[in-house]
């Protein structure tokens, strides 16, 4: 049974990796430093549609290779997370240099999210299995992820209008600061993707 500790824990993770700086949430934050807000708000809808199809594709497919080839499921959750701590070590050596693009359209937010190494990792760790087993999992599963979604994406994009703006100018908040915090969680989860394979593995032996 899918239980309300379930969509709690799918939409607090969900968060705390859809927050993280990526190739997605940067063509938002981009979008918006070069038109604004109000005409970014729009690939929000792509990111979303490209999310929900990618976590579907990768979630069935890690059943099956789950029920068939357990070591080739175990094999891609240990390169997410060797990918994690190299996007983590790229983001703390980070300097602000974004350059706003005024030619980004749902189309590029669709196919860059589609193949985002974060679907990946929602399928992986963060949906429970029996959400790609039981349509009475999948349905509220993906409608948490959606709510968690869309409050995050219009986030970058509100960043990306301050930046544009000039508005946001306190050192506590500066990119830097952001960051290197964001590098400390994604070097965080990594070695939580990690523990858990290496304890499944351990366990098996």
């Amino acid at each position: 049974m899918f239980t309300t500790h379930d969509l709690l824990y799918i939409a607090s993770v969900a968060a705390l990796i859809l927050a993280m700086p990526g190739p997605t949430n940067t063509l938002l934050f981009s979008s918006s430093v070069a038109r604004g807000f109000s005409r970014s708000v729009v690939l929000v809808a792509a990111e979303l549609v490209a999310y929900l199809l990618a976590i579907s594709c990768w979630g069935f497919l890690l059943l099956k290779l789950l029920n068939d080839q357990a070591w080739i499921a175990t094999t891609l959750k240990l390169g997410a997370a060797f990918y994690i701590a190299y996007l983590s070590l790229k983001i703390w050596k980070f300097e602000k240099s974004l350059t706003p693009e005024s030619s980004i359209t749902s189309r590029h937010v669709f196919i860059t999210t589609l193949l985002n190494p974060k679907a990946f990792l929602f399928a992986s760790f963060v949906m429970p299995p029996k959400v790609f087993v039981d349509t009475a999992a999948y349905f509220p599963a993906m409608g948490t992820f959606a709510l968690t979604m869309i409050p995050v994406s219009l986030g970058w994009c509100l960043l990306g209008h301050l930046a544009r703006s000039g508005s946001s100018k306190l050192p506590m908040f500066s990119s830097g600061v952001m960051l290197r915090g964001a590098s400390l969680v994604l070097c965080f989860f990594s070695a939580s993707i990690l523990y858990d394979v290496l304890h499944k593995v351990w366990l098996n032996h």
